[in-house]
């Protein structure tokens, strides 16, 4: 009999996971409770569960790895996976705006395009320093305003490219406290935000959200969808998970696309 691998989300999405299960009628034991545990129980047969970094999660079903998983819309469009993995169900909760956000001093910038167009013309100076943990969608907003390839700083970058050019943009890698970077160690910053408060306790405004309304979702690899014996498992998941959710984007069987 086969089974099913679903990753759900430790860290921030945590607590709103466990809170979105219990209002969906399961009791997830092991899960946002305190517990040590990274293998909860969700009551379903059949249904292996693992506890993965919201960050994880699209790209280990991407790859196999897992075949249903819980992240945020924002990692599912950062990791660029959408050819072998579905958007199957907005689950509304765990909402952020992902934003591009500058010091509050720069009274002339006020949205992307001031931002670029500040910079576009420094090559030899001082690049302009954008910080973040979404390197594909900074680099996305990046080509969306101008026409640069812009250098890459990351321990990773010789994993792909290494990408150091004289560029008058530069993206960094940032692994956290994203908002203290500018304005001494960077200029500008992509991040996620609920309220904008903790951008503003640091001097820093929001000039344009980059993609706004990011809310958990319930993912799927495709070609587990197409699994005979999956299927069935994938769709109860789906099914129980849906009467939760706030609404229903998908009213279509689940597998009539695929």
């Amino acid at each position: 009999m086969s089974t099913v691998r679903l990753a759900l989300p430790k860290g921030s999405l945590e607590g709103k996971t466990r809170a979105f299960l219990e209002a969906a009628g399961i009791d997830p034991k092991g899960y946002g409770d305190g517990s040590r545990s990274y293998r909860p129980e969700l009551g379903i047969p059949g249904v292996e569960v693992k506890i993965m970094r919201p960050q994880e999660i699209p790209y280990l079903l991407s790859a196999g790895f897992f075949d249903i998983g819980l992240s945020g819309l924002d990692w599912y469009l950062e990791t660029g996976c959408q050819s072998n993995v579905e958007d199957l169900l907005d689950l509304g909760f765990g909402r952020v705006d992902i934003v591009l956000a500058v010091p509050d001093a720069w009274e002339e910038v006020n949205s992307a395009a001031d931002l670029f167009h500040r910079f576009a013309n420094t090559t030899g100076a001082k690049p302009l320093r954008i910080w973040t943990e979404y390197l594909n969608l900074t680099e996305s907003l990046v080509r969306q305003h101008t026409d640069l390839e812009p250098s890459l700083y990351t321990p990773y970058a010789r994993l792909h490219v290494e990408r150091r050019s004289s560029s008058p943009v530069a993206i960094f890698h940032s692994f956290g406290a994203t908002e203290s970077k500018p304005p001494d160690d960077g200029d500008a910053i992509v991040d996620n935000t609920e309220t904008g408060r903790t951008l503003r306790a640091n001097g820093l405004k929001i000039i344009e959200r980059v993609l706004p309304d990011s809310t958990a979702r319930l993912l799927v690899n495709r070609r587990s969808l197409r699994h005979r014996d999956k299927r069935p498992l994938i769709e109860q998941v789906r099914a129980a998970f849906a009467v939760g959710a706030p609404t229903r984007r998908n009213e279509e069987p689940v597998f009539g696309h695929v």
